[in-house]
């Protein structure tokens, strides 16, 4: 009876995956933008979209595109080029639906989740934990608008400089004054509060127009947009810990 449930359990895994796998390639069937993943985590792998048979590190018996070995039920190893949409199982697009993308992380967290493989080969043990990470990281990224937009630009190898010697003098000044304004808030809760606001109403409108960039495949827009959303982050940033510090309660 328990090996009846342990291959019923394994089975349905396997099932709910597929489903991730045949909607990732309907979504992107004309896609070729990847990045590589840790190669610890997926040496020895082909790709889930590949119709060629990859064989069980543990077993070696030959399968196609499952998480699991139909044959031994033992974790296999990740791609090594998936991007993080194509792990999530979402289209590849500034727009997301942060929703959708934390039902399906919390869907492969429970299967991939280092605590159900404790009693588990040692190299299982390992693919679990870098794969729990991985999603974690694909989490995070995705549903933070600046991360996402950044992850977009480096899928097809564009960076963000760091410094100011290709920031607007005028831009500049405007983040000049906005932090000068943060430092005299640092005992006023209600002028905390209210830059809190409208530093929100001016990162949404910036993550509107690199939503625009990119639907125009307008790398460079996007690129200098996402500059300046990365310094209102920074601002952001430091509006939060005012308002932790003050005690401030949503």
């Amino acid at each position: 009876m328990f090996v009846s449930k342990v291959i019923r359990n394994t089975v349905n895994k396997n099932i709910i995956f597929s489903r991730f796998l045949k909607e990732r390639r309907k979504l992107y069937s004309c896609s070729t933008d990847k990045v590589t993943i840790n190669s610890a985590i997926s040496s020895n792998i082909l790709q889930y979209s590949s119709d060629s048979p990859s064989k069980c590190w543990n077993c070696n018996f030959a399968y196609k595109s499952e998480l699991f070995c139909s044959q031994c039920k033992t974790l296999q190893e990740m791609p090594e080029n998936l991007n993080y949409f194509d792990i999530l199982g979402i289209k590849l697009n500034y727009n997301v639906n942060n929703e959708e993308i934390h039902d399906k992380y919390r869907q492969l967290q429970r299967m991939l989740h280092p605590d159900k493989f404790g009693n588990r080969k040692e190299k299982e043990k390992q693919i679990s934990e870098s794969l729990s990470s991985l999603l974690n990281k694909a989490y995070s990224t995705l549903t933070h608008p600046l991360k996402r937009g950044l992850y977009m630009l480096q899928l097809k190898g564009i960076s963000i400089p760091e410094g100011t010697t290709s920031v607007n003098p005028e831009f500049l000044m405007e983040i000049m004054e906005r932090n000068e304004e943060v430092e005299s808030a640092l005992n006023d809760k209600e002028k905390v509060i209210r830059l809190m606001q409208e530093n929100k109403i001016i990162l949404h409108k910036l993550s509107k127009k690199v939503a625009d960039a990119f639907s125009n495949n307008d790398t460079e827009q996007a690129k200098e947009v996402l500059m300046k959303m990365k310094y209102y982050t920074s601002i952001e940033n430091k509006l939060k810990a005012l308002k932790q510090d003050l005690g401030i309660i949503d």
